[in-house]
C-alpha cells in the first residue's frame, strides 16, 4: 500500500510560488497517497475536499496582529487548536507541513501532541527574515518568529529547504538543517523556441512579484537610459504584477507594459518572445536574510522560456548563486549604470544553448527534488 501523507499548507494550492512548487511535486509522486489540506479565503477549484476554512492571519488589522503575535509567542489559540485536532483526526502515516504563515505553529503542535506519525516540514521562506521583514504588519514580530521557527525546526522529524543559503542559515542559528528541494520540471517542459530579435526594440519579460520597488525603479531607469543611448525602444512586459497607481513614477509608464494575467504555460510562451527576462532580489540590508535564503520561483518559469536572465541583487543572494551555477544570466549587483549597460549588451549579443538550459533544469528543478520527498516518506510505511 502507498504511504498516506497529510499535506498541510496555510495557503491555497492554486496561488503563489509555494503552491507552484508543491503542485509539481505532488503530481509527480504517484507512489505517495497525498491528501492536501489547506487554509484560504475560499475553496480552490479541484481542491475543494481539502479546504479547512480561514486561518487566523489576514483578518482585520487589530485582530490579525493580536492573533499572529499569540501564535508566534506559543500562546493558546482556539483556531490553531481546532486546526491541529482536525489534522490529528485524519487517517495518515505522516504529516507534511509547509511552514508558511500558520504552518510553522501547526508543525510544532503536531510534533508535540503525538509521536506515532512523523512530521516533515518544508520551508520556502524564512518566517522572520522573509515574511515578517517584508511586512509592515508583522515586522515587529521578527524576534518571536525566529524563536518559533527554531522550535519547529528542532521538533519536527525532517526538513527540506529551498536553498543552500537557507541550509547554512539554519545550521548556524539552531544546528539543524535539511535537504534542498525545489520545484520539479520534466525535461520536456524546457523547450528552446525559435527567437528573432527586433533591432529597434529591446523586449524584457518579467513574471510575478516585484520584491523591492526602489530596486525595480533603478532597473527601469537603467533601461530608459540604455534605450536613449542606443536609440532603441525598450519595453518591460510584466505578467502577474499589479502595481498601485503611485508605485512607479510616471516617467517610466512608457516603458512598462502591464499584461493581463495568464496561466503560467501561456505566460512562458510570451516570455520566450522577449530578448531577456528580469529577476530581482532586494538589495536592502533589512531584507538580506530573505535574499540569501529564499529563491525566486519565477526562475523555473524563465528556465522553461529559455531566455537569458538579467539578475539584480546582492552578490551573496540565492539569485547570484543560481546565475553563477547555471550560467543562464548575469547579475547586476553594484547599481552602476555603466556596468548595467555592459551587462545588457552582453546578454543581447550572447546566446545560451539548449544543453545549458537542460543542465540548469537538471541541477535545480530535476528529478532529485522528487527523491528528497521520497526519502522523507517512502520509509514511513515500512517503519510502522
Amino acid at each position: 500500500m502507498k504511504p498516506k501523507i497529510c499535506l498541510f499548507s496555510a495557503h491555497s494550492p492554486a496561488t503563489g510560488g509555494g503552491a507552484v512548487i508543491l503542485r509539481s511535486l505532488v503530481k509527480n509522486l504517484p507512489e505517495l497517497d497525498i491528501q492536501w489540506k489547506y487554509l484560504a479565503a475560499k475553496p480552490s477549484k479541484d481542491y475543494e475536499d481539502g479546504y479547512m476554512g480561514h486561518g487566523i492571519m489576514g483578518s482585520s488589522l487589530l485582530n490579525d496582529i493580536r492573533s499572529t503575535w499569540c501564535m508566534l509567542a506559543g500562546l493558546n489559540l482556539k483556531r490553531i487548536d481546532e486546526i491541529v485536532k482536525q489534522l490529528l483526526a485524519i487517517e495518515c502515516d505522516a504529516y507534511w507541513v509547509i511552514s508558511h504563515n500558520e504552518g510553522v505553529r501547526i508543525a510544532l503542535e503536531l510534533s508535540k501532541r503525538q509521536s506515532a506519525r512523523p512530521v516533515h516540514m518544508t520551508v520556502h521562506d524564512d518566517w522572520a527574515g522573509a515574511l515578517a521583514a517584508r511586512s509592515m504588519r508583522y515586522k515587529f514580530m521578527e524576534g518571536l518568529a525566529k524563536k518559533m521557527t527554531i522550535k519547529a525546526l528542532k521538533a519536527v522529524t525532517g526538513i527540506d529547504l529551498i536553498s543552500k543559503g537557507m541550509q547554512d542559515y539554519y545550521l548556524q542559528i539552531c544546528n539543524r538543517s535539511g535537504e534542498i528541494c525545489h520545484r520539479y520540471l520534466p525535461p520536456e517542459t524546457v523547450i528552446m523556441r525559435e527567437f528573432e530579435s527586433n533591432p529597434s526594440i529591446v523586449n524584457v519579460g518579467h513574471i510575478g512579484s516585484v520584491y523591492d520597488k526602489s530596486d525595480f525603479i533603478q532597473f527601469l531607469d537603467l533601461l530608459k537610459d540604455y534605450g536613449q543611448q542606443n536609440k532603441r525602444k525598450v519595453l518591460v512586459n510584466m505578467w502577474g504584477y499589479h502595481p498601485q497607481p503611485d508605485d512607479i513614477p510616471q516617467q517610466y509608464n512608457k516603458i512598462l507594459n502591464i499584461q493581463q494575467d495568464l496561466p503560467e504555460e501561456k505566460a512562458i510562451l510570451e516570455l520566450a518572445k522577449c530578448d531577456f527576462v528580469y529577476s530581482m532580489y532586494p538589495n536592502a540590508e533589512a531584507l538580506r536574510i530573505f535574499s540569501k535564503t529564499s529563491l525566486p520561483t519565477k526562475l523555473s518559469s524563465y528556465v522553461q522560456a529559455c531566455r537569458p536572465i538579467f539578475g539584480h541583487g546582492t552578490i551573496d543572494s540565492s539569485l547570484a548563486e543560481f546565475l553563477s551555477r547555471s550560467s543562464t544570466g548575469v547579475l547586476w549587483s553594484d547599481n552602476n549604470k555603466k556596468n548595467g549597460m555592459a551587462i545588457i549588451d552582453g546578454i543581447l549579443s550572447d546566446s545560451i544553448n539548449t544543453e545549458k538550459w537542460q543542465e540548469a533544469r537538471a541541477h535545480y528543478f530535476g528529478e532529485k527534488n522528487l527523491d528528497v520527498i521520497r526519502r522523507a516518506f517512502i520509509p514511513v510505511k515500512m517503519n510502522l
